[in-house]
This record gives structure tokens, sequence and C-alpha cells, in this order.
């Protein structure tokens, strides 16, 4: 059996445990369904409730569930290496290497980095399901946080929609940036008959990027980002609208590299709170393919 414990407060107080048990712990209507017909399934302050019922704050409810009810979304497993950065019972965060998709998709139904989570779960006798929060491009390398049950998963996709969860990017964009920080807010949108490519458009949704410079190469910038909406492309985008595409990037600039080669975007850091127990977690990752450039300077 698992158990889960939340605490009223404003956001979940006042409103039926239906809803609590869908919204913020997110279960599904059989997990729901299954509970309520277990003794001490649902329970508020140790005595069980029906789902109508109405919190208030500081009351504390548990929902009583088999572990096989958190297992599903199954993946095709594939053995290989992971380079675990944190691990606990609901958190998995892993550095992940350019070249490889977050996702199973066209073309990469059984070597993308869901399936070799999926594959290391099996080979310790413990299948989950494998629920990436905040995906990484492709070619983008750096810190992925996978979520071990659903509930762990809808929470931290909860801190992702109110800011609470946050990530640094690194990477190095050609030609010398002007400005040692700045801020670029441009909307960005599809290109009509492109099924990848994206741009700024004042037709577009709403885009929010900070960076700040960390170094200066020859004819580069290596530069830190933090953004602030989850755009397909976004720093790429950005960047390339503001005259430094990043280098490596065949999309959006010319696809030259002179340091390594590939994109040079990275995912250095990942600051969040652990679904359940609310303690701060910070993970960070190093372009370990970036060789000299590994450990620029300052953070953000």
């Amino acid at each position: 059996m698992k158990t889960l414990e939340l605490i009223l407060d404003e956001d979940t107080a006042f409103q039926p445990l239906d809803y609590v048990l869908k919204k913020h712990l997110g279960l599904t209507k059989r997990q729901i369904s299954q509970a309520k017909f277990r003794e001490k399934g649902i329970c508020i302050n140790g005595e069980k409730q029906r789902i109508s019922y109405v919190g208030r704050p500081g009351e504390i409810l548990t929902v009583c569930l088999e572990e096989q009810e958190t297992d599903c979304g199954k993946v095709m497993p594939l053995d290989g290496e992971l380079e675990i950065l944190y691990e606990d019972e609901d958190i998995l965060a892993v550095n992940k290497p350019p070249g490889i998709a977050c996702h199973p998709g066209r073309g990469h139904y059984r070597d993308s980095l869901g399936n070799l989570a999926a594959g290391l779960f099996e080979k310790r006798g413990e299948p989950r399901p494998v629920r990436i929060i905040g995906r990484l491009d492709r070619d983008t390398s750096g810190v992925v946080i996978l979520a071990k049950n659903q509930t762990a998963g809808a929470r931290l996709g909860e801190q992702k929609e109110k800011g609470i969860f946050q990530k640094e990017y690194l990477g190095i964009v050609k030609g010398r940036l002007e400005n040692h920080e700045g801020r670029i807010q441009e909307p960005i949108g599809k290109i009509p008959g492109e099924k990848m490519k994206m741009q700024v458009d004042a037709r577009g949704k709403r885009a929010d990027t900070r960076y700040e410079v960390r170094e200066f190469l020859d004819n580069a910038t290596v530069t830190a980002w933090e953004i602030y909406t989850g755009r397909t492309h976004q720093i790429r985008v950005h960047m390339a609208w503001l005259g430094h595409p990043l280098l490596g990037d065949m999309l959006y600039g010319d696809g030259e590299n002179p340091y390594f080669s590939g994109l040079a975007l990275h995912c250095r850091r990942a600051v969040f709170c652990q679904p359940f127990t609310g303690e701060k977690i910070e993970v960070l990752a190093s372009p370990h393919h970036w060789g000299r450039i590994e450990n620029p300077k300052r953070s953000l």
C-alpha cells in the first residue's frame, strides 16, 4: 500500500475532496473509486470521509492506494546507461546527453530517454510509469526530471504552472552580446508550412526569456538563461531573433560550432520542491561534452 497525505491549505480547502483528489493529487476516477470502498481509503484527520466532503484549512487528507494503481503508461524498456543526478522514492533526475529524444515518438519508439528510464526500473524489478516533467529538445542536454508516480507528476506539474519549478540553461551564442544581461518578451508562433520551425510572431503565444553573459570567447558568448514560459525552441528562437543564434543550431543558425559537435544548449540546473515533503531540491548537471567550457563563471 502507498499512503498519500495532503495538509489542506487555502488552495485545497473549501472544495469537495473529489476535486482535490483529481486536481491536486492527480488521481484517476478509477483510483478514487477503489479508494472509496477501502477501509480508511479516504480520510480526514484519520476518519473516513465521503468524496463530497468539503475540507477546512489545516485538516489532513490521507488516501490509501495499491502500489500497482500508480503504474500506467507502459514504455518499451531499453537497456543502457543513465547518469543519475538525484533520486528518491518519487523522483529521478538524470543528465540527458545530446542527441536523444525525451519521449518515444516518430523514429524514436525504442531509443528515447523514456525507454532508458523504463529499462532502469525494469532491471531493478520495479516497473513504473515514465512521466517526464519539462522535456528537453532532442539536441539539448542536461537535467531532466522524471516523476515515479502519478501524484508526484501532478504535483510537479502544478509547481511548473506556479513558477516554483525553475530551470537554468547554459549555452554559447554566436558573436559578442552587447548587453551583459537582458530580457526578451517577444511572442512565439509557428511558421506556416513548417513542421518544426518557430518564429517571433506578434500573433503568437507569450514568451519570456532572461539572459546573462557568463564569459566571452572568440566571436562567441557563453550565456545563461531562465525561461518563464515553456514555448517550443524558446531560447533558440529568441536568441536568433536577437541576432545571436546558438552555436551548432542547424534550424535557426548556420549550424557551425568550433568548440564541440552539436547544439550548444544545456540545462545545468533545476530547482523544485519534493512533491510530498515540500523540501527544496536543487539538481546540477555539467555539460561534459563541452570540454574546457564545462564550468563557466558564476550562476544566475
